[in-house]
């Protein structure tokens, strides 16, 4: 296998709908994918019938679905020298962007890792993201991103974080030294119409708190949370939202809860 082979892994459910774009846009890149793996949780639909031929399929059968477990279930299939970790719902409109994103990982041994933002133009964009401009939020984001492989088996997603795995890893490869690239310009699409669930994106700022940037629970951050909620921009849903935010950040502060 060369070094510019990556495999397109993918967790399935029910993905019918919103897969048979996903792929046809990974076939469109001027790289395309050498192998896909897919991640099922028992789907239901016709989502295995449209799975590209010698697809490797593995079945999630680890009790409670938790995304990060089956993440390093496939990733330990995976035998190429980078990883596409890509939603079911995602696809790229820049056909260049993984040939471009590749490249720069090979010729940048300190930047293991790469995501991809929505933007799309015909010039590629590069921007470091390190440790000290990290904000909890700005890692890998897992709806698209790519890895080597070596360092995903290395340091597997932890299954205990239950929301943003994809931002405690980064969060433990950029204190390891290393840096991860923001690529803008592929033209990333979301497609999934579940996006702005209330409760996902709630896990999500939580799981950072807990796992990333423990800050988030001091005075500062919660004061930052209560303008949030009073200041005469927000619209009803965004102050339910921070109302939501605040009560269960100070819930965690006054449990004691032990941060890794």
């Amino acid at each position: 296998m060369q070094n510019t082979d990556y495999t397109a892994l993918i967790r399935t459910f029910n993905s019918e709908q919103t897969l048979p774009e996903t792929l046809a846009s990974l076939g469109r890149q001027s790289l395309p994918p050498r192998e896909y793996v897919f991640v099922d949780s028992g789907s239901v639909d016709r989502t295995l019938d449209i799975l590209p031929a010698g697809s490797k399929v593995h079945r999630y059968a680890s009790g409670k679905f938790n995304y990060s477990i089956a993440l390093n279930e496939g990733i330990n299939l995976v035998k190429t020298k980078y990883t596409l970790v890509i939603s079911s719902h995602t696809s790229l409109l820049n056909k260049e962007a993984l040939r471009a994103a590749i490249e720069f990982l090979h010729r940048r041994s300190d930047v293991p890792a790469a995501y991809f933002v929505q933007k799309l133009s015909e010039l590629i964009e590069f921007d470091i993201i390190t440790e000290e401009n990290f904000t909890g939020f700005n890692g890998v984001w897992n709806t698209c991103a790519l890895y080597d492989t070596h360092l995903l088996k290395q340091r597997p997603f932890r299954p205990e974080v239950f929301s943003a795995e994809d931002q405690e890893w980064s969060k433990w490869l950029l204190s390891s030294g290393k840096y991860i690239v923001r690529v803008s310009g592929a033209g990333m699409s979301y497609n999934n119409p579940l996006r702005n669930r209330f409760r996902k994106r709630l896990n999500e700022e939580l799981a950072v708190a807990l796992f990333v940037k423990d800050e988030m629970l001091r005075f500062p951050y919660i004061a930052r949370v209560i303008y949030r909620i009073i200041r005469p921009i927000s619209n009803n849903e965004e102050r339910l939202f921070q109302a939501a935010l605040l009560y269960n950040l100070l819930k965690l502060n006054y449990s004691g809860r032990k941060f890794p």
